[in-house]
């Protein structure tokens, strides 16, 4: 038999994982993380079962990496390999793309969500911890380097902290989808979301002071 590459190998073992999370979350929304088990998301995934711990040691290793897995049209938004961002302008349009994904993301696949974040506080801490590394962590981390970016083009404020900034916009939305789609399932305002992310992104980006008026504000501390 022809020896298979590194490389192949590596996009190989890659599909199966998505194959698998793929499964395991359609198995985790129907059924609940307690109820699922990975008999049944090897039996969805159409393998047989031990070919699972090849990859995940176990079912709530599975369900922590389940939300990167889904996320990945939000962050492919951030990693695309095009110039990146070199007006204000052409920043707000790429968070519109961000947050467009995000949203959709979440209401594509709110089943899983209320599974996921119903039994996030019951993980181990390690289980914890490594979601928080696969997704919130890595997410923030590519959003401010974009941010970091546009300091430096000076399209940005010189003041901007990167850091609290890159969880802002995700937290803005996040507010909105934690209740009105996962929690709650009711609307908390009376707009749908085409006018909530552009209205989150300028506020964002722009704050809520006029334009105009922002240079006064960072100089004197308040507007008159």
């Amino acid at each position: 038999m022809p020896r298979v590459s590194p490389a192949a190998k590596a996009r190989l073992e890659g599909a199966r994982r998505t194959q698998i999370l793929a499964a395991a979350a359609l198995v985790f929304a129907r059924k609940g993380f307690d109820r699922a088990t990975v008999t049944e998301i090897a039996r969805a995934a159409g393998l047989a079962e031990g070919s699972i711990y090849n990859y995940f040691r176990s079912k709530e290793e599975l369900l922590v990496h389940i939300p990167r897995q889904l996320a990945q049209p939000v962050l492919a938004t951030l990693l695309e390999p095009t110039p990146m961002p070199a007006s204000a302008d052409e920043m707000e349009a790429l968070l519109l793309r961000m947050a467009e994904a995000m949203v959709e993301r979440v209401r594509t696949h709110v089943k899983f969500l209320k599974v996921f974040f119903s039994a996030l506080p019951y993980l181990s801490p390690a289980a914890r911890e490594t979601y928080m590394q696969l997704l919130p962590v890595y997410g923030a981390s590519v959003l401010e380097r974009i941010l970091r970016d546009g300091i430096r083009a000076g399209y940005l404020r010189e003041d901007l902290n990167p850091v609290i900034a890159a969880r802002v916009l995700p937290g803005m939305l996040m507010f909105f989808l934690m209740v009105q789609e996962v929690l709650t399932g009711r609307r908390m305002v009376p707009y749908d979301y085409d006018e909530i992310i552009p209205e989150a992104v300028r506020v964002f980006l722009y704050g809520a002071v006029p334009r105009r008026r922002t240079a006064r504000l960072r100089v004197t501390g308040k507007v008159g």
